[in-house]
Formats: C-alpha cells, structure tokens, sequence
C-alpha cells in the first residue's frame, strides 16, 4: 500500500512528461514500510553527524557543488526539489525534459557563484571561441553548434530556455552580442573576457583541460535582462595587467582577432604608401572602419595600437616616434632615414600659440583614435571637400570655415583661446588623409591627399577659383 504522499508523487506531471516524479514514487515504492533499509541507516547517520556538527543549517547542496562536485551534480527536479547525480549520467529526466519558467531557473542559481555543470557550460563556450579560426567573428550559432557546447547545455539548461538568455543573464559581463551576420548574432568580447581566451588557448596548447571540478568561482557580473543589451554592465571584473595579457599571448603566432588586425594594418600601410605623398600617421587610422573594428573586436582598452603593432607585428610595420604619442607608419624597411625628426612646419611659431602650447594642446587628445568631436570636424571637413569635387574648385580654409557645420565642429574641438589653429590641427591629426598648402595672399587650400596641384608661394600653375 503506498502512502498518500506516494500516490500523489504519481500523479503529478510536468506537461504530460511525469518521467522524473513517476522514477520517485517507484524508488519509494521499494523501500521498506516500517523500517529503514541498510543504505537508509548509512545515509541517516552521516546525515545526523554532518547536522550535529555544523552551527545552523546544514547546506548540503551547495557543499555537493563545493567539494564534490567532480563526482556529483546538482539539479532541481520537476517538483522543484533538489535532486543529485553521479556526474554525467543525470539523463534527460533531470536536463533537457525539464521545462521550466526562465525566471523560476535563474531563481534556483546561486547569485554569487556558478555549480558545476553551469562551470562546465560557461568553460565549453570559452574552449570554443579559444579555438575559433575564422576571420570573421563568430555567431551565436557558430557557438550553439560547438560539440561541448552543445552537451554542457542539454545537461545543464531546460530545454525551453535559450542559450543566449543564459548567457545574458549569467557572463554577460562577459559576452555580449553586438549586430547579426547570416541571421545570427555576432558574439563579441568584452575586455574582461579577452583575458580569459587567452588563457583558455595557453591551457589548450599546454594539454588537456584538467577533470571537472568544484566551481572556479563566483560568476562574473550578470548581464542585462533581454530587451536592455544597450544597458552599462556594471562591477565588471578587475583589469588584467598590461604586461601580463601580452604575455598571454602565444609566442610563436598570431589569434584570430590578431590575425584580422595585422591584415587591415598592413592593406592600409601599403595603400597610404602607394597614394600619399607624405608619411602616414598612426592617428589617421582613427577614419579606418575595418582597423577600428579590429581593435574593438582585440584589443582590450588598456592597450594602446602602438603598443601591439610593435610587440606583435613590429617585424612587418614598423613606427617612427614623432612626439606627442604619434607615429609615422611604415612598411618595415621602406622608412626613409629622416622619418622621425620630420616637422611639418619646421617650428613656427605662430599669433596662436607657442609650439610648446600647441604640443600641451595635442597631449590631451588620444593618441591612436578621434575623440568623438574630432571624427565630427574631420567628417564635415571632408564632406565639405566632397561637395567641390570636380568642380575645379580649390577649397580654402578660410571659405570652409564659414560653413557653419564646420564652424560649429570646429569650435568643439579648438575653442576659442585654443592656440592650435585649423591647419596645424589638420596637419597634425588627419595629415594622413588630408594636406594643406600655402598660397600666395595668405590663403591656405587643402584636399584630400595627393589631390592639391603643386601651388607653392611665389609660383605658377593653376589658379584657385573663388567659391
């Protein structure tokens, strides 16, 4: 005769699926009625001794996931009570056949640290993306399709939560999605994870990843609910250190994401090379998409592009100082010998500035990238000269600082009483894409590089005519 609680373990059901609660009534229907069973009474006394010895409640599920939880996992069952298993042989009862709501899941996680199957989840996905290959970065799909990836997820999350709720909600501090390719999102990194890919590659190089074990630690800060992906994550983890992420690095080849950086580097090197008269400008790469896009995708904010070039890729470009954090770039060889002490202006000085005033100036701008007002000055600078193409118009400053989108940029990026003025600041930080010129009268034109016909002061050829 089965006891009340028994039959009623029958006839409960998770959507017409009573497979878990239907192997408890069983197991319980096989236990003595009036007495305990040997493996009862072992179980009875370990139990009482680890209660009687411990100061308030006993928290046995959270000591299985600590300290034994290579050998036994945890899960909630159908009825929402804790369940145990010896490791990987929970069947889909306890994973997959489980659907449960997402916010009664997320409720049984512990907030501050991951249990193991979460642990072996959250390490499969970055096993994944340590071993990508591919140029382009990788999709959500990419990463549900991964071997592990795809067991850690069946053994771990209920089959009706979707992977990248998980992710959001618990390492969101660590992957995000940003834009979609072949109907998929893209997955990006943030700086807190790129050091644990590189970890990941140097733990895989080395040999294979040690046995399952109790967590590794708390989980990183969690991620936005879905829907608020624009969100700040806040509390994320502490920075890696400079020399410690390079040396992280494999020694003997490039990742992934170095791979796409070298590669849009260099394509720009040899094309500024080939079309500018003048030397490039690390700076100038700021207006690069693909070589921004590169870094946002690698590089962690605490190093600079300088910085990488020379430790990862300084046997191909190499970069010539010219002060204020600025470098001329070359294909490595092809600097001529006087690159680095080049001026652009042989030291003037000017009515607005001191050169010491002007190099204080250009100190507090980035070295490797536009500040925002920066990229708006260049973008309607440009514009601008977009506009007289082919018109046979010379452009002068002087005309395009009366163009009030031109003026208004201007004035967020060099004030009033700012002593760099229009010219210096081109020449200094779009030099790259545009040059100015000295005309007689005064006037200065400039265009995009390689553009202005030889009009020097005191000489011939072409007139400029008025706009």
């Amino acid at each position: 005769k089965h006891s009340p609680g028994a039959r009623a373990l029958f006839t409960v059901s998770s959507r017409g699926r009573p497979f878990a609660v239907m192997a408890h009534a069983r197991w319980f229907a096989s236990l003595p009625t009036d007495e305990l069973s040997k493996l009862e009474h072992q179980l009875r006394k370990v139990i009482l001794k680890a209660v009687s010895s411990h100061d308030g409640p006993f928290p046995l599920g959270e000591w299985i996931d600590r300290r034994i939880g290579g050998e036994i996992e945890t899960r909630r069952g159908e009825n929402g009570l804790l369940e145990i298993f010896e490791r990987g042989k929970g069947g889909a009862v306890a994973g997959r056949a489980m659907d449960m709501s997402k916010e009664a899941f997320f409720a049984t996680l512990a907030p501050d640290s991951f249990a193991p199957p979460e642990e072996a989840l959250r390490d499969a996905m970055f096993e994944f993306l340590a071993s990508w290959r591919s140029p382009e970065l990788a999709t959500l799909r990419d990463l549900s399709d991964f071997p592990d990836v795809q067991q850690r997820r069946n053994a771990f999350l209920p089959r009706n939560l979707p992977l990248r709720d998980w992710i959001e909600h618990r390492i969101g501090g660590e992957i995000e999605f940003r834009g979609m390719r072949g109907g998929s999102d893209i997955v990006h990194l943030t700086d807190a994870a790129k050091g644990v890919v590189v970890a990941k590659y140097q733990q895989m190089r080395m040999g294979p990843p040690p046995p399952l074990g109790p967590p590794m630690g708390p989980p990183p800060p969690m991620g936005p609910p879905p829907g608020a992906m624009g969100a700040p994550r806040g509390g994320a983890p502490g920075r890696v250190d400079k020399d410690a992420w390079f040396q992280g690095l494999p020694g003997d080849e490039l990742l992934p994401g170095e791979v796409m950086m070298r590669e849009v580097i260099v394509n720009w090197v040899t094309r500024s090379a080939s079309s500018n008269r003048a030397p490039t400008r690390l700076s100038a790469s700021g207006s690069e998409p693909d070589i921004k896009r590169a870094k946002q995708d690698f590089l962690p904010s605490f190093v600079r592009l300088s910085e990488w070039i020379e430790h990862r890729i300084g046997g191909e470009i190499e970069l010539k100082s010219i002060g204020n954090g600025d470098h001329e770039v070359f294909l490595r060889g092809s600097a001529p010998p006087a690159a680095a002490s080049r001026g652009r202006d042989g030291g003037r000085n000017d009515k607005n500035g001191t050169p010491d005033e002007k190099e204080r100036f250009f100190a507090t701008l980035p070295a490797d990238e536009f500040s925002p007002e920066e990229e708006a000055l260049r973008d309607a600078l440009v514009s601008y000269l977009d506009r007289l193409s082919g018109s046979g118009v010379l452009a002068t400053l002087q005309e395009a600082a009366q163009e009030e989108e031109i003026s208004r940029c201007r004035r967020e990026v060099l004030p009033k009483g700012c002593p760099v003025p229009l010219r210096d600041w081109i020449d200094r930080r779009i030099g790259g894409e545009v040059e100015t010129q000295a005309e007689q009268g005064g006037k200065v034109i400039f265009g995009l590089r390689g553009t202005l016909p030889d009009v020097g002061v005191g000489g011939g050829g072409p007139k400029r005519k008025r706009t």
